[in-house]
């Protein structure tokens, strides 16, 4: 086997062996914490519009994920977003993803714990996290952003934040609340 055959192999098994640590990490966070499900980029477009979202608002999504929504509110809504999100592979695919459509100048990615990390400042706040996660959060929201904030919920609601409206999308129900 000549050398450019045997790197390639090499490669190979390398790119195989990153995959299964990915898969297995996966499966760990996903069965300690939220999974990562995406929100379809029609609902994301739907839930932001309910939410009011206009050019310049500052948003964030807290556990962005692959950073869909945050990249979504900057490009098609014009506004400067900030996800929060704890998996590592998430957070840098966020990071490439917003770099390879040119929105990086408009967004960040923080990774870490939404409960550890100093709340950003937002007109905005997207989640779509448990309801035992969310009764968690309500409190931080409360204390942290001022009234008139917009929160918006896919599928799970809040306990007390004061509801604005709610829309049945497909199977599943978004929520908007105004922190008051």
């Amino acid at each position: 086997m000549g050398t450019l055959a045997l790197i390639g192999v090499l490669f190979v098994q390398g790119l195989l062996m990153i995959g299964i640590i990915f898969l297995i990490h996966w499966h760990l966070v996903a069965l300690t914490s939220v999974p990562w499900v995406r929100t379809p980029r029609w609902k994301t477009r739907r839930m932001l519009s309910l939410a009011g979202l206009t050019a310049g608002e500052r948003m964030v999504d807290f556990g962005s994920g692959d950073g869909s929504t945050v990249i979504d509110a900057a490009r098609d809504f014009g506004a400067i977003g900030q996800g929060v999100e704890m998996q590592w592979p998430l957070h840098w695919i966020s990071r490439i993803r917003a770099w390879m459509t040119g929105v990086s100048e408009k967004v960040t990615f923080v990774r870490g714990d939404l409960f550890s990390i100093p709340m950003p400042d937002a007109d905005v706040v997207f989640c779509y996290l448990f309801p035992e996660l969310n009764a968690r959060l309500e409190p931080f929201l409360k204390n942290r952003y001022p009234s008139g904030t917009r929160v918006v919920s896919r599928t799970f609601s809040f306990p007390s934040l004061p509801l604005l409206t709610s829309e049945k999308i497909g199977a599943e129900t978004i929520y908007l609340y105004r922190i008051s």
